[in-house]
C-alpha cells in the first residue's frame, strides 16, 4: 500500500496525533511570508537608492548632427541622436 494513503486513513481512523500542529505550522508559514515580504521591500528601497546614488545619465548621446549654434532666441539649435 501506498505509504501516503496509509497516512491519510490513519489520521481518518486515529485522528491527530498532536495537537496544535496545524496551527504551528500555519503561523510559522505566515511569519515567514511576512519575513520574505521585508525583505523584498528592503531590496526596492536600496535598489532605488543605488541607482540614485551611481548619478549615472538616463541616455548616452550617440552622434551630434548639425554644428551647434547660438539661436535668436538664445536656444542652442542642433539635433542629437539618442541611443537607449
Amino acid at each position: 500500500m501506498n505509504p501516503n494513503i496509509r497516512l491519510v486513513v490513519r489520521r481518518l481512523i486515529v485522528g491527530p496525533e498532536a495537537e496544535g500542529v496545524f496551527t504551528l505550522f500555519a503561523l510559522v508559514f505566515f511569519m515567514i511570508g511576512i519575513t520574505l515580504f521585508g525583505i523584498g521591500l528592503l531590496g526596492e528601497y536600496i535598489g532605488r537608492i543605488y541607482q540614485q546614488v551611481r548619478h549615472r545619465p538616463r541616455y548616452l548621446v550617440e552622434a551630434v548632427l548639425e554644428k551647434q549654434e547660438k539661436g535668436e532666441e538664445g536656444r542652442v539649435k542642433g539635433q542629437a541622436v539618442v541611443q537607449s
